[in-house]
């Protein structure tokens, strides 16, 4: 149940955002001589120690969640950002089942029980879901009778979440509203670029658009014609996003480093409610900065694990909402 006073619920952020991991602290784990010193320096920042680095991640991200879903005051607007949980669970059930594996790495930060799904997946029946789920999941089970196709899965959940998402928010949500649009444009363009490189047809590419951008589908249909145009679109981002977009048209490689810059945008919307002392928005800013916190550490300890060098690793790291 959502709080009552949005003070209270910040003033809790206040005290527990002193423990995040900040720049300087990342930049320690990134100089630990291998994963196991990087372990060592985590423990000593009171990162949980439950198991191992998949499961200690886990639950990092797991508090953080269970945090803001205690202090909110406005439980759609928390939810709205929580609904990929779902999505994820969705994808990793739909295709267990459809090659007759067990279901790992669901997670319980989502907004429904990892139960409940479960059960809908395994029965193939979706009543009681979100109407807009319960459509998609219905259309998904109708291909997947035909031939087991993952894409189908990725790509129908990807556009029942983004509607799911905006559906959720309240009204008055600006800046939310426009991390969703943005999110959708950025990706509908990354993409757009996947296929280019590929070669693939606009037929293929209309398969996995996302509606609900800012960019209409569509427009990215038509620039999709001539592909030079696609980064074009995102110049209203500005012009660090406009470039990535234009280095990943002309080079494949880049686009892992578009992705990374069009993620750092979307943080940047919520930096303005950072110290704001009445906002959700700053709930929000610190449930995606938990995110990418997690996100930093799996990277640093994964490339420790593998040997990489200072350089990869950091230059693959997002910018931390500190």
């Amino acid at each position: 149940m959502p709080q009552q006073s949005i003070y209270y619920a910040v003033g809790r952020m206040s005290v527990i955002e002193k423990n995040a991991l900040d720049s300087a602290k990342i930049e320690r784990l990134l100089q630990a001589k291998d994963a196991n010193e990087a372990r060592q320096i985590l423990n000593e920042y009171g990162w949980p120690s439950v198991g191992n680095d998949e499961e200690n991640a886990q639950a990092r991200l797991r508090s953080g969640v269970d945090l803001v879903k205690e202090l909110t005051t406005d439980s759609g607007l928390t939810d709205a950002f929580l609904a990929r949980y779902d999505i994820a669970n969705l994808k990793i059930l739909l295709k267990a089942r459809s090659l007759g594996e067990e279901a790992t790495g669901l997670s319980s930060c989502g907004t429904l029980p990892i139960e409940l799904l479960q059960a809908k997946v395994q029965d193939h029946r979706y009543n009681g879901l979100p109407a807009i789920l319960k459509e998609a999941l219905d259309e998904i089970e109708k291909g997947l009778a035909k031939e087991v196709n993952p894409m189908l899965i990725d790509a129908r959940l990807d556009q029942a979440h983004y509607a799911w998402a905006q559906s959720l928010l309240p009204k008055g949500c600006k800046v939310s509203k426009e991390y969703f649009a943005t999110r959708i444009d950025t990706l509908n363009c990354s993409m757009a670029l996947r296929c280019y490189h590929a070669k693939e047809s606009d037929r293929v590419l209309k398969a996995f658009l996302i509606p609900g951008g800012s960019i209409q589908v569509e427009k990215w249909l038509k620039a999709y014609q001539k592909p030079q145009y696609l980064p074009i679109l995102l110049n209203p981002y500005g012009g660090k996003v406009y470039r990535s977009a234009l280095a990943a048209f002309l080079d494949h490689g880049k686009l892992a480093a578009f992705e990374k810059d069009s993620a750092d945008y979307l943080l940047d919307l919520f930096l303005p409610y950072k110290r704001s002392i009445n906002r959700n928005e700053r709930l929000i800013g610190h449930l995606l900065k938990r995110d990418r916190e997690v996100a930093a550490v799996r990277l640093i300890l994964a490339g420790k694990e593998n040997g990489f060098p200072y350089e990869n690793i950091k230059e693959r790291l997002r910018e931390l909402y500190v």
